[in-house]
């Protein structure tokens, strides 16, 4: 990294920005770990600790680089604080890719959270000169884990759940590439302009990012599939159309439980004089998620009310009702009607 003289605009605005990295990192990483404390549904193992540490690693790779480049210039300060700085933000990256190989469905074998510790260890024991090597690898490395962990949950989520896993893959391709052009290499083939150009984009990436992640009902929920019980579709007076199970419930009688939950909305329309159905109600244990059409109601059963699954109650209602909604407004009780809705809750569930 370059080395200012005191008193240089140029150093005090390089300064400026990594600041600003260190302080915006700092202020995200303690908000996603205070939403994370906050959930009732919260993990140790989980997408949201895990993206707080990984912006608490990079708060600690910036700031060792504050000490290395303004402060502490000469040997063996300066190679202490850059490797410190190194290490810090690769063991935050092998916890963060140890999270996100437990929810990814490919079979990684640890590969990702592995190759962080080796590059931990390598920046730990490689000389000064070596470390551009290090930290070209583990940039690669970090490329590759968080491109697939965010192409897998952007085709596992959707509405507004989706909308802002891409404001998250906006600010993190902007931050990737300004800790790219920040960094020493680029520096040395290309000079100071493209340097300070890659710190402003890593303040502008982590300020998109903090964005999409703070505000995002998706982090905390990528686990929703293991949340998911059974499904009924009623006919508006609580006739079942439609039954699947994600796990064994037992031997309820299907028709009997579907009349009964039909029931029990219109006695809660009756006591508040609502023409509107229930939303989400809580027994026990389960959380049950009511979506409604013109002509039946979907019940979704789940054991925690995230709110990916409301939104995928509401697209598997959506499409039903396209598929099977005038066979509904006729229907006398033939269950084989709508046995191809099994491939739609395989395509919105599974």
């Amino acid at each position: 990294m370059p080395v200012f003289p005191p008193g240089d605009a140029i150093r005090d605005l390089s300064l400026l920005l990594m600041g600003g990295v260190v302080l915006y990192s700092i202020l995200m990483s303690a908000l996603l770990y205070r939403d994370w404390y906050n959930n009732q549904y919260r993990k140790v193992v989980d997408i949201q600790f895990a993206w707080a540490t990984f912006l608490l690693g990079m708060a600690f790779n910036r700031g060792a680089f504050i000490f290395s480049d303004f402060y502490f210039v000469v040997e063996p300060y300066s190679i202490l604080f850059t490797k410190l700085g190194y290490v810090g933000l690769i063991l935050a990256l092998s916890a963060f890719f140890f999270a996100v190989e437990l929810i990814l469905p490919y079979n990684t074998r640890n590969a990702f959270s592995i190759t962080g510790i080796i590059h931990a260890i390598f920046a730990i024991i490689f000389p000064e000169n070596w470390l551009d090597g290090v930290a070209v690898s583990i940039a690669l490395v970090t490329l590759a884990g968080v491109m697939l962990f965010l192409n897998y949950t952007m085709k596992n989520t959707s509405g507004n759940v989706r909308e802002s896993i891409k404001t998250i893959l906006a600010g993190f391709l902007i931050g990737y590439l300004g800790f790219v052009f920040s960094s020493d290499i680029v520096y040395n083939v290309l000079g100071m302009g493209p340097y300070l150009i890659g710190e402003a984009a890593l303040v502008i990436g982590l300020a998109i990012f903090g964005f999409g992640a703070i505000y995002s009902p998706a982090l905390g929920e990528l686990d929703w599939r293991s949340q998911l019980v059974e499904i009924y579709v009623m006919q508006h007076g609580g006739l079942l159309v439609y039954h699947c199970e994600f796990e064994r419930t037992g031997d309820l009688d299907q028709v009997l439980t579907a009349a009964g939950m039909s029931g029990v909305q219109s006695l809660f329309q009756e006591i508040t004089q609502s023409d509107l159905g229930l939303n989400v109600v809580s027994v026990g244990k389960f959380e049950i998620l009511f979506s409604h059409s013109t002509s039946f109601t979907s019940v979704l059963i789940t054991k925690a009310p995230y709110n990916i699954l409301v939104d995928k109650i509401e697209e598997f209602t959506n499409t039903f009702e396209i598929m099977f909604g005038a066979i509904i407004q006729n229907f006398e009780g033939n269950l084989s009607e709508f046995s191809s809705a099994k491939e739609l809750v395989d395509s919105v569930f599974l």
